[in-house]
């Protein structure tokens, strides 16, 4: 069987320079951000500055296709094994993100991951303890049952004792490869209730450094590491230190279709996408050095490299996932039942719907309207998260509704001062346009309900970023009382709500959970007609950031970090001045 080689990069050695054609000794297959995606959906891809998916965009630059979903991966993954030495390397976020992980605390993803994927290795992601906020969730049950070797070494008990293996030794090609580990390290600030009292996560790079060192003293002679942080992250601790060859990056969503290297270190950095997409990494091992080639693969319906789903995997998908469609599934979870096919029509869509933008989505703004009428409150706040299918103009089913909000926590209403809210964009502003990397944590902007109007300076000192807030037009007025909806977080003080962490007055529950309130919103509403609205915009004489890759030059979403070479640290003017800024273009 041959392997489709059209797409790949050159031979490149990990200096930078370009190396001699050859044949492959070992494939690396990188599996990533699945969010419990099984069957086949729609996906956004963007064309960048930097790579695109072999696709037709048109004059957006953006566009939604249909997907394959696992089965697809699979195929591809015994396409590479069956033709060289692999090894398959896999990170969260897998656990959670539709309604059949919601309603089995995950398990349902076990069997098409043990049996049919079958990784060499698995790293967490901060998803993965998305179950712990109920009383039956528990993520390392989820770990174990897999049958690869679980690595994380920033993962501890509350007394310091780890968890899981730092690293694993594999003998691959003739060579000892080793394998590094390191789930993401802020999930203590992300969410309370999925470690208070159980987990400690390690935040230092560090960390990553003394391990993968660890790694060779035992006999590695070439080490990937595999990491659930993001790219800025990621690219940051290639460039700080020399222990690492590859570096397989996860958690931010990032299409790396083009491989970033790290020349003074001699490292290589990729993201594999998320859900759809699949990296393969060929290595090369001679008298010259080692040398790689890299692919990544967006399984879209009619690419050429796209191969029939693998009927196996096909099958055990179909078999579990079918009690979800049934007429009464009668799932249960944290006191919400799931009474309706996954099939069900809610609504209709008069454009497409996506949300792997990073200031505004429509899906967000949609479902903070849906929060903000329910309670007929003064306006909603949500998470901006960025994982979930994209659906086209169309039907919405009750499925793709809970791709995007695969969650039992109930919404709430409550009172907040208009500082308060004024303040906690601030604090978000910080997390996402900090010049320090190892703090960047979000990857993405407080999403508002479509009455609120944001004006943010990504270039501006820490703590005035945000220039203007405007709620139906009028300024935010620090003094002035605002009801707000959102919803409960498991483990949360009593008076948060949304990850606002600030005290809300007057609360208000109501036992419903996010995906009935949007499917009831679109019951009455559809068909609904979403778009960016421009609703977080940047002023002239600040510092610019854009929305989606296909809007600029800059060719990922996280803002922060000079992907195209590896001695210069920012691309764009949204950083300090301190730092040096490679100019346009290369000029």
């Amino acid at each position: 069987m041959s392997i489709d080689n059209i797409h790949l990069t050159d031979w490149t050695s990990f200096d930078g320079t370009e190396a001699p054609p050859g044949d492959p000794d070992l494939s690396l297959v990188h599996l990533s951000d699945l969010h419990g995606q099984l069957g086949p959906a729609n996906q956004v891809f963007y064309e960048t500055t930097r790579g695109s998916a072999p696709i037709e965009f048109g004059s957006e630059g953006r566009v939604v296709r249909p997907v394959r979903g696992l089965a697809t991966h699979v195929s591809k993954i015994e396409e590479l094994r069956n033709t060289r030495e692999t090894l398959v390397l896999m990170s969260g976020d897998t656990f959670h993100g539709t309604a059949e992980t919601t309603f089995t605390n995950g398990e349902i993803m076990l069997e098409p991951i043990t049996e049919h994927v079958k990784p060499d290795v698995y790293v967490p992601g901060n998803w993965d303890f998305g179950h712990e906020g109920a009383v039956d969730g528990s993520a390392l049950d989820l770990f174990d049952a897999l049958n690869a070797p679980t690595l994380a070494t920033n993962l501890t008990d509350t007394e310091g004792r780890q968890l899981y293996d730092g690293f694993a030794l594999f003998e691959r090609a003739g060579h000892t490869i080793g394998v590094v580990g390191m789930t993401n390290p802020y999930i203590d600030r992300m969410a309370p209730a999925f470690h208070e009292g159980k987990y400690e996560f390690g935040k230092s790079p560090v960390i990553l450094d003394q391990t993968a060192r660890a790694a060779r003293t035992a006999g590695a002679d070439f080490v990937v590491a595999v990491t659930e942080i993001g790219l800025p992250w990621m690219v940051q601790a290639a460039k700080d230190f020399e222990s690492v060859d590859v570096a397989l990056s996860a958690h931010t969503h990032e299409y790396t279709y083009k491989p970033i290297q790290i020349a003074p270190t001699e490292t290589m950095v990729i993201e594999s996408g998320m859900g759809e997409a699949l990296g393969r990494v060929d290595l090369r091992f001679d008298e010259t050095g080692p040398a790689y080639r890299h692919v990544l693969y967006a399984f879209v319906d009619d690419v050429g490299y796209t191969p029939p789903p693998d009927e196996a995997t096909a099958e055990t998908i179909r078999h579990l996932r079918a009690p979800f469609f049934e007429e009464n599934p009668s799932f249960e979870r944290g006191g919400v039942t799931l009474d309706r096919p996954l099939s069900t029509v809610v609504g209709e869509t008069k454009q497409e719907l996506a949300r792997q933008s990073f200031l505004e989505s429509a899906w967000n703004t949609l479902f903070n309207d849906a929060l903000r009428s329910t309670f007929d409150a003064d306006l909603a706040v949500s998470h901006g998260n960025r994982f979930g299918q994209a659906i086209p103009a169309g039907e919405i089913t009750l499925g793709n509704v809970y791709t995007f909000y695969p969650m039992t926590a109930p919404i709430a209403v409550g009172d907040a001062w208009g500082q308060q809210l004024y303040s906690h964009v601030e604090d978000y502003l910080i997390d996402n346009f900090t010049s320090h990397i190892y703090d960047q944590e979000d990857g993405r902007v407080r999403a508002f309900s479509s009455n609120v109007e944001l004006v943010v300076d990504p270039a501006a000192k820490r703590g005035r970023r945000l220039v203007s807030m405007r709620i139906d037009g009028s300024e935010i007025d620090p003094e002035e009382t605002y009801r707000v909806a959102s919803f409960r977080r498991p483990g949360a003080p009593k008076r948060d709500l949304g990850g606002c962490n600030f005290p809300f007055r007057n609360i208000e529950t109501k036992e419903t959970i996010p995906a009935t309130v949007l499917s009831d919103y679109l019951e009455t509403h559809t068909p609904v007609e979403y778009e960016v609205m421009d609703l977080v915009t940047t002023p002239d004489s600040g510092g610019t950031v854009q929305n989606t890759p296909a809007e600029g030059p800059y060719p990922f979403i996280q803002p922060g970090v000079d992907y195209a070479d590896g001695t210069k640290y920012i691309e764009t003017s949204m950083i300090p001045r301190a730092f040096d800024h490679p100019k346009p273009n290369g000029d």
